[in-house]
């Protein structure tokens, strides 16, 4: 079976889109969402009904969804300043009542067994009040074992830090795909994976997915919401004018 993975879509159905079209491509039978479907892109609203309408989707909680669960209050979280604050108020303001709804759902870690193998699904390694901790970027085998130590599962997938990495021990796989919406300095690529399972034994296949990022930055213009600008620097690699 082939299963198709995705983290961090942050608000970017054109990118979405075209990593779909790929899975469609490749023949994969579901997809994995590792969390932070929605924060800094420009189309909040489509991008959760377009995750909503996929029949063969197991998402998670990311830290940005958290936040329309959770509300945002003062002290704000992580370090958090006024402008990315009225970013979110402005998305969670935008969302209807079923893509509200449809994000209030979700779980913050699910367990998957597939053809035998146990699958972590999870956007970072967490305490129990759901907070970030031991996450390290860029990770060696003994920082994945730390950051996941608690799970007993066969492939761990997550998120969060929006770089790829894939760390394969020999008992568990690690596998973070990167972000499929925010292509910091790689213009245009859309970030995603394919797991494929036979027999009991498991291969990962980074995928990259070209889209118009215009389209996306032209209606970031079109919008101007909070933060744009440091946005689409940070985020979209545009540079600073």
């Amino acid at each position: 079976m082939k299963i198709g993975v995705i983290t961090d879509i942050h608000n970017n159905v054109v990118a979405l889109e075209a990593m779909l079209n790929l899975f469609e491509k490749n023949g994969c039978n579901e997809i994995i969402c590792c969390g932070d479907i929605i924060g800094i892109g420009p189309y909040p609203e489509e991008t959760i009904q377009r995750v909503k309408s996929l029949h063969n989707i197991n998402c998670v909680l990311g830290n940005h969804d958290k936040y329309l669960v959770g509300g945002l209050s003062s002290p704000y979280p992580d370090g958090m300043e006024e402008g990315e604050v009225k970013h979110h108020l402005w998305e969670h303001e935008i969302l209807s009542d079923s893509s509200k709804k449809f994000i209030h759902q979700l779980e913050y870690k699910l367990e998957l067994v597939r053809e035998g193998l146990k699958i972590l699904v999870i956007h970072y390694s967490m305490n129990n009040n759901h907070d970030c901790v031991n996450y390290t970027p860029n990770p060696s085998l003994n920082d994945c074992n730390k950051m996941f130590d608690e799970y007993d599962a066969d492939i761990i997938v997550y998120g969060h830090n929006h770089m790829s990495s894939f760390v394969q021990g020999k008992e568990k796989m690690y596998i973070n795909c990167g972000s499929l919406g925010c292509p910091h300095k790689f213009a245009g690529e859309a970030k995603g994976g394919i797991i494929t399972i036979v027999d009991g034994k498991a291969e990962f296949e980074l995928l990259i997915a070209n889209y118009d990022i215009n389209q996306v930055l032209r209606k970031i213009d079109s919008i101007q919401y909070s933060d744009f600008e440091f946005i689409k620097h940070t985020f979209y690699g545009v540079e600073k004018t």
